[in-house]
């Protein structure tokens, strides 16, 4: 009788090395591109005819017509702008707060966003205008 012989079966390996690199990679762009995007939300500042410029670095709360809230580029939800302000304000020395408010936003929105600053610390506010031209 005559022996048959099997082939033999390769063992077949997956090289996974090249596979983390490239995750490893695409991470480190996702969180270098992520972290370098600024402000989303857009604000249409009023105009002043007078206007002194800051030297000093404020907290920035962007309000923006929606009533979309940012405070220091990072979004805010409703009913956390309390307790991220007095988060913030604790931290810093300066208790100004900077606010660049869309100029058509409604007032009672404003207003409720100033009174909430208020009751979290802050002391003072700067409003952001844009300098008017001759042809406004």
């Amino acid at each position: 009788m005559m022996k048959i012989q099997s082939p033999k079966k390769r063992s077949m390996e997956l090289d996974l090395i090249p596979l983390i690199n490239i995750v490893f990679l695409l991470l480190i762009f996702f969180m270098l591109t992520s972290s370098s995007i600024s402000s989303s939300l857009k604000a249409e500042l009023p105009t002043a005819q007078s206007s002194i410029p800051i030297k000093k670095k404020n907290n920035i709360l962007k309000i923006s017509l929606e009533g979309l809230i940012e405070l220091n580029g990072k979004p805010v939800l409703e009913g956390e702008l309390d307790a991220r302000l007095k988060a913030e304000l604790t931290q810093e020395k300066s208790k100004i707060i900077e606010v660049h408010g869309d100029k058509n936003i409604e007032f009672e929105v404003f207003g409720k966003i100033i009174r909430d600053a208020r009751n979290a610390g802050a002391e003072d506010f700067v409003f952001a205008t844009k300098q008017s031209t001759s042809a406004d």
